[in-house]
């Protein structure tokens, strides 16, 4: 990256997004109401209060709390047990190695599996940092008791004043901050288009469309998780509302695009046109505003298959507001009405927890780096770069490329934090004297490391490690501090470990992110493929595969999850992935989920219905899994498999409903019509799914090569 490309993507990044300056002034409020307590009391390990902070706070009040209590939970569960094996190792070098080593693989395995990651850590790396205290500190039980009590009620300390200030300053329901998101998303593309069509705005937006595209997905989506944990019609809704939250992005991308045509494009777009699609925003804002989607009979259709009208960007936001409110709202009346469908079951582990060797190997690699610190720092007798076995624990990713992107983060981080931390210790603190100068220059450091924490994912670690450095300089004891070799050790230890754990993970069991990205949707749509077989199944025997199809929604919603975190480490690593493309690719494939899910909802007993059209609706189905399949199937490195005609069979559907809808009892005719419906959107998604390739150059490159090393390889007939 060029010195230009790297301004411009920390202007990009560092610019203001829509409630970053509010979570600014929370943490900040909090981290200097939380220095009156440890200055008046002097209470040790002031860092620990500080950073919990930046870990835990949210924009909505139940995801802090939340956190915060499975915060506490995890830590006094991994401090318990540290202290459990202190009395039976302390004085064992050898056996306090073996709970060392079965900590660190025990909390980064918890890390990959439990559905609240974060939990794992909480319990795994406090009992591993407790394991490696007699070899920093004097080996008196005494002492290293005392410090673990501390260390606890720093925890608790800090994670009890930031939920305080958040009570009092963000009281925000995770649901309705949703819905404002996504309102303000749609009035921003909705001004847009009034303004190229050279309409006057009468309202602006609270925000820009240029700062809702950077801020991407990523605070709807934690809304989202929130939300359904609390409101029990978001759980139900889940996907649906994920769904969207994807839909509605692509709309701020492609209005962004769009305008960024329109200045450059000699030829003008149509006003008329543009008007029309700014009216179709509004409708849909004012239904978002009453927490609903656009009524059937309340919406004109668009765009039509047969409209390829340019620009594209334009024609994009067309079809994606005709997905809105023409796909979306039939998932929605099917949930409301089906009698079969079960609540979501919540569990603590992912569904592929003991079932995936990824997350062995993955918690493996971490304990063998940071084994491999732990023995160095010993052996060299530096114990001031432990942090090294930190770096180990907190970098170890499923991917190379998150890793390297968490690993820049950590050491930039670090790197800009301790310049701030040396420059406040030898220039501003000598010339101060009272406790209001110590908080000046502490709460600006703090509103610095908390703008960059709460960015997008892209750069908000590295806000946690400035806040971290800056505190390990600032507040080194309860005097002036003097020294900087805190700030040269933690730069040292980090980057020893981020070098370590580097070349641990090249050599085993390496995992590119673009290689699991494309593994995951691969996945995703062998899911959907065996959801599509099974709906036929399950119209014969309804009440037997319920659970089957509740399995299948847990399992493809974590997939998608997975894959959308992989989006962004891609691009950490070399290739021309299309990140935009499969961003799109990912959003129709979630409409192809709905779809399916709302076909898989409804319980007819087929085997009533003429012999043609039980074997139209067989025949389509398979036809839709088979596609799935394939274009599973292409994605795999080498492979050129051909995506099945879907036209054809969807046109023998729509014959025998047209032919046999007079042999049908009313209500089941009604059913197959609005079935008819659902099979015609799911035709256009699964088409638009496989309308785009996810190949990179190199892969392109390397494909001859695959395709060869096979031939060789292959048995003889």
């Amino acid at each position: 990256m060029s010195g230009s490309s790297l301004l411009e993507f920390l202007r990009r990044e560092l610019a203001p997004t829509p409630g970053r300056g509010s979570k600014t002034f929370r943490l900040t409020l909090a981290c200097l109401a939380a220095t009156i307590p440890i200055l008046t009391h002097h209470i040790p390990h002031g860092l620990i209060v500080m950073i919990l902070m930046y870990l835990i706070t949210q924009e909505d009040t139940a995801a802090t709390v939340i956190g915060s209590i499975l915060g506490v939970i995890g830590v006094t569960l991994g401090l318990g047990l540290a202290l459990l094996a202190w009395r039976i190792s302390l004085d064992i070098v050898w056996l306090r190695l073996c709970f060392l080593i079965l900590f660190l693989f025990g909390g980064l395995f918890l890390k990959r599996v439990l559905t609240f990651g974060a939990l794992g850590s909480a319990i795994g790396l406090p009992a591993a940092l407790v394991m490696i205290l007699p070899d920093i500190l004097p080996p008196s039980p005494e002492v290293l008791t005392e410090f673990v009590l501390w260390l606890w009620w720093c925890v608790t300390l800090g994670l009890s004043v930031n939920v305080g200030v958040q009570l009092l300053l963000s009281p925000g329901d995770p649901l309705m901050l949703l819905q404002r998101e996504l309102v303000t998303r749609i009035k921003a593309v909705e001004q847009s288009l009034r303004r190229l069509a050279g309409s006057e705005v009468l309202e602006p937006s609270r925000a820009s469309l240029s700062s809702l595209s950077i801020a991407g997905m990523s605070r709807p989506l934690a809304l989202l998780k929130t939300a359904a944990v609390v409101h029990a019609w978001a759980g139900e809704r889940h996907d649906g509302l994920a769904t969207l939250i994807t839909l509605i992005d692509r709309l701020v991308t492609s209005a962004v695009a769009l305008e960024g045509l329109a200045t450059h494009s000699a030829e003008p777009i149509r006003h008329e046109r543009l008007l029309s699609v700014a009216e179709g925003c509004d409708r849909m804002r004012l239904a978002f505003e009453k927490m609903r989607l656009p009524a059937p009979g309340e919406w004109v259709a668009l765009a039509h298959e047969q409209n390829t009208e340019p620009p594209i960007p334009l024609l994009d936001i067309e079809r994606t507001l005709d997905q809105i409110a023409l796909t979306l709202p039939q998932y929605f009346a099917e949930l409301g009405h089906s009698k079969t469908a079960p609540a979501e079951k919540r569990s603590l582990f992912l569904p592929d927890a003991f079932d995936n060797p990824e997350y062995v190997r993955f918690a493996i690699k971490g304990t063998l780096a940071a084994l491999i610190c732990y023995v160095a720092f010993i052996g060299f007798d530096y114990p001031g770069i432990y942090t090294s076995v930190i770096t180990c624990f907190v970098v170890a990713l499923s991917t190379i490329g998150a890793s390297n992107q968490k690993g820049i983060l950590r050491f930039g981080g670090a790197a800009v934090g301790g310049l701030m931390g040396l420059m406040a210790l030898v220039y501003l603190f000598p010339n101060m004297d009272t406790i209001g100068g110590f908080w000046l220059v502490f709460g600006a450091g703090t509103a610095i490391a908390a703008w960059v924490n709460f960015g997008t994912p892209r750069i908000s670690y590295g806000g946690y490690q400035i806040g971290l450095a800056f505190y390990k300089a600032i507040l080194q004891d309860f005097g002036p501090a003097t020294s900087a070799t805190v700030v040269r050790d933690r730069l040292i230890g980090v980057f020893f470990g981020l070098i370590v754990f580097g070349v641990v993970e090249h050599l085993l069991w390496p995992v590119r992110a673009r290689d699991a990205l494309r593994a995951r949707l691969a996945e995703v749509l062998r899911l959907l493929a065996e959801l599509a077989r099974s709906k036929t199944r399950a119209d014969e025997n309804p009440t037997v595969l319920v659970n089957d199809v509740d399995s299948w929604r847990r399992r493809i919603s974590q997939k998608v999850e997975e894959a959308q975190g992989l989006i962004e480490s891609s691009k950490f690593e070399a290739g021309d992935l299309d990140v935009d493309e499969i961003q799109k690719r990912i959003g129709d494939g979630q409409l192809v989920f709905v779809l399916l899910l709302s076909l898989a909802r409804q319980s007819r007993d087929t085997t009533r219905l003429p012999d043609t059209m039980r074997g139209a609706a067989v025949d389509l189905d398979t036809a839709v899994a088979t596609a799935l399949e394939a274009m599973a199937t292409r994605l795999v490195r080498g492979s050129q498999t051909a995506v099945p005609d879907l036209d054809s069979s969807l046109l023998r559907f729509e014959s025998s409903v047209a032919t046999d809808t007079d042999a049908l009892d009313k209500e089941t005719a009604t059913h197959f019509a609005a079935r008819l419906a659902l099979y015609r959107a799911l035709v256009a998604a699964v088409k638009q799914v496989s309308s785009k390739s996810m190949r990179t150059a190199q892969d392109r490159d390397e494909a001859p090569v695959f395709a060869a090393e096979k031939t060789l390889t292959a048995e003889p007939k």
